[in-house]
């Protein structure tokens, strides 16, 4: 896969965690769609943001945890300039030991075939919590065994996660049928993340993975939980939200630059996502 931005792989990484911390974010900025295979966590240590899930949107800020399934596709949008959080990229075969046991049959190789998905929003679970808090303490400061207490307090948190936090169980079938259809769907996301600007043809997206528009649409509302006019009008609002924060551009250029050839349309199409109209947005965001 060439484009590192949708799609992200830890073939190759030595080590069984990755923590990132990112406070840059600016108000408006945001991570465009993207999936990949880890279980991934967020934790927010201050401002607002908007997060979606396949389908499902959330707003989080301070001391909440968000949990990103393995191929989901997700999109990061902040609501503040004091953006700050914890990216943790766990990669659950660690958990393996070299004899396999009950344990590792009945809990282990279905996370690490990334087979449950949790609940995106994990509240009000402090143990959660202080898990995750402590996996950031013992990898910041490194001390002699912290590769332990690390290992004990992710057990520890998918013990919580498991007990209070699992949305569903896949198939292996139903699994493969996600991952595959991500895969053959990947250049879809693409054409449309760099052609936002632009008409998008229909029969081009469903050209470029050789289907018929009847099935491409079928396809894409399965994998996304969107229509595929929903899913490239979001995209489009998603870009007007920055330069309604960043810049003095007006809305009838905003709307031009982010791909609407009707600047009703899009003001209908942004009070019907914003419960408020373009302008009223911009005056919201500069108080």
């Amino acid at each position: 896969m060439n484009d590192k931005n949708m799609y992200f792989d830890r073939k190759g990484k030595e080590s069984f965690i990755d923590i990132f911390f990112k406070n840059d974010i600016k108000n408006g900025e945001n991570f465009k769609r993207h999936w990949h295979e880890h279980l991934q966590i967020y934790y927010f240590v201050d401002g607002e943001a908007h997060l979606e899930c396949d389908s499902k949107k959330f707003k989080v800020g301070a001391k909440n945890l968000a949990i990103v399934n393995s191929n989901e596709l997700h999109y990061l949008e902040s609501l503040s300039d004091e953006l700050k959080f914890y990216t943790i990229r766990v990669e659950p075969t660690f958990l393996f030991s070299n004899q396999v046991d009950l344990l590792q049959t009945k809990y282990f190789s279905p996370l690490a075939l990334n087979r449950i998905f949790f609940d995106n929003i994990i509240q009000n679970d402090t143990p959660a919590l202080e898990c995750i808090k402590n996996i950031l303490k013992e990898y910041s400061h490194k001390e002699i065994g912290y590769e332990l207490s690390i290992k004990a307090s992710i057990y520890q948190f998918i013990v919580s996660l498991l007990r209070g936090h699992v949305e569903k169980i896949l198939s292996e079938n139903e699994f493969e049928e996600r991952k595959f259809a991500l895969e053959r769907f990947e250049c879809v996301f693409n054409i449309i993340e760099e052609k936002y600007t632009e008409k998008i043809n229909l029969k081009e997206l469903a050209d470029s993975v050789n289907l018929s528009i009847h099935h491409f649409c079928r396809t894409f509302k399965q994998i996304t939980g969107k229509t595929t006019t929903d899913y490239i009008n979001g995209v489009r609002l998603n870009k007007s939200i920055y330069y309604l924060k960043q810049t003095n551009l007006n809305v009838t250029e905003i709307a031009m630059k982010c791909g609407f050839d009707s600047i009703n349309y899009f003001s209908r199409l942004f009070k019907k996502y914003y419960d408020m109209s373009p302008t009223e947005y911009r005056k919201e965001c500069i108080k």
